[in-house]
């Protein structure tokens, strides 16, 4: 299953469970906002009902002992919703001038909601005539210049002349305060399986990169192992044969190919070994006085008389320039980094090599004019299984172990390797060793 088809699944997974969960979070707000509006109207009406009552119980009862207090008051009967006949009796009591008290109708209205709705409310309690007209008004903390309201009004006259208004501010607010558990746990679920479903494509990622490894690992080495096969293979028939048994000049140089062939192999594994330390402090080294002429001598060599190369070196070197390290491993590093200009090079092959004894180390660059490297690819290109990607990897051999082991090599002998390139011109690889022998 391609790793663009699994991340298309599981961000479309991702997409469709946050939309649930979105949805469901709006539809809990407006169920809860609209039940917080007839929380507000209910408890209105009741605050107005219970004002009324209030004033019909705490006036003298000998006022209403005449002949028209005695009748019965009109509007108001018991098969009829409370607030009309709330209204009823707010009518008979203004017969004896007992109108509304706004004072205890905003004490009777802010305990309720107190009572019934969690957090701070504010609101303005406005009471008003037929023309909107203020004729009271109580304001518990409210912005009169705020635009977000929620605005709920009762006509306190059965001619509506008269009315009760609130004006509560941002009720939003109080909704998303009763929500905020529910919010939170849901921005919690929503990260914690956000971030399950990164590190499930995270995981597919990496099982699939390893499987590629492995691939190009395989692939590599068997392509690396070849041809010092082939030339072992080659050596051993034609000395088998005895056709050179007369012809001692070209026997040993069968020989010496065998042998060279032989070390390669060897030096190969050796190099496999010593990535597999995969730290430099794991490396057993054999120091020695190492004359880079004659090393680079034979290396170039060796490219020289294979067929079909077509390279050209320069060298730039002082007689006798030395360093101590171990002679195998920094042949083997020198190899690396002179296949790899190589293999990422144009038609025209050229190879500029140069060392320097400095007072305290020796400064060894190998420059190519190659395809040379991206900027995004320098951190990273001595990492393991890493490899350039401005060329074409399936084309080209390799499995991205090669400049690890350089630069493995080279901190084991306490230096350091670093790269400078500019992409389509060249590279240059600069190599560090101390003149510390130890």
């Amino acid at each position: 299953m391609k790793i663009h088809f699994v991340e298309a699944i599981t961000t479309i997974a991702l997409v469709a469970l946050l939309s649930i969960q979105g949805i469901w979070l709006y539809n809990t707000y407006n169920l809860l906002y609209h039940n917080l509006i007839a929380t507000f109207d209910e408890g209105f009406a009741r605050s107005i009902e219970k004002e009324v009552y209030l004033r019909l119980d705490n006036n003298n009862s000998e006022r209403y002992n005449d002949d028209k207090a005695l009748k019965i008051v009109a509007g108001a009967r018991p098969d009829q919703d409370f607030y009309s006949n709330a209204l009823a009796f707010h009518e008979f009591l203004l017969t004896f001038d007992i109108p509304m008290s706004l004072k205890t109708m905003d004490s009777i209205w802010s305990q309720r909601i107190r009572d019934e709705v969690p957090g701070t409310v504010k609101y303005r309690l406005i009471h008003t005539d037929a023309d909107g007209m203020v004729i009271e008004e109580i304001n518990r903390g409210a912005n009169e210049n705020s635009t977000d309201k929620l605005i709920i009004e009762r006509p306190i006259r059965n001619d509506r002349s008269e009315s009760l208004r609130v004006m509560i501010d941002s009720p939003y607010k109080i909704v998303i305060s009763n929500m905020m558990v529910l919010l939170i746990t849901s921005i919690v679920v929503a990260m914690i399986l956000g971030y399950c479903l990164f590190l499930q494509v995270r995981m597919i990622r990496r099982q699939m990169m390893i499987t590629q490894v492995r691939h190009d690992f395989i692939d590599g080495m068997v392509h690396n192992m070849k041809n010092p096969v082939a030339g072992i293979q080659i050596s051993a028939n034609f000395l088998k044969s005895g056709k050179l048994d007369n012809n001692t000049e070209m026997k040993e140089t069968f020989i010496d190919s065998l042998l060279t062939n032989a070390n390669r192999l060897l030096a190969f594994t050796n190099q496999i070994l010593t990535v597999s330390h995969d730290t430099s402090n794991n490396i057993k080294l054999n120091k020695r006085d190492v004359d880079l002429n004659e090393l680079f001598d034979r290396l170039i060599a060796e490219y020289i008389l294979s067929p079909g190369n077509g390279i050209g070196f320069v060298t730039d070197m002082a007689d006798h320039t030395i360093i101590h390290a171990d002679n195998d491993m920094m042949i083997e590093v020198f190899r690396n980094l002179i296949d790899n200009a190589i293999k990422y090079s144009k038609d025209n092959i050229e190879i500029r090599i140069s060392a320097e004894n400095r007072q305290h180390d020796t400064v060894i660059s190998i420059r190519d004019n190659g395809i040379g490297i991206a900027r995004k690819d320098l951190k990273r290109i001595f990492d393991k299984y890493e490899r350039a990607a401005s060329h074409d990897k399936r084309k080209i051999g390799g499995f991205g172990l090669g400049l690890y082991f350089v630069n493995l090599a080279v901190t084991a002998h306490g230096g350091s390797v670093s790269v400078k390139s500019v992409p389509g011109e060249w590279s240059e690889f600069i190599i560090q060793i101390p003149n510390v022998k130890s």
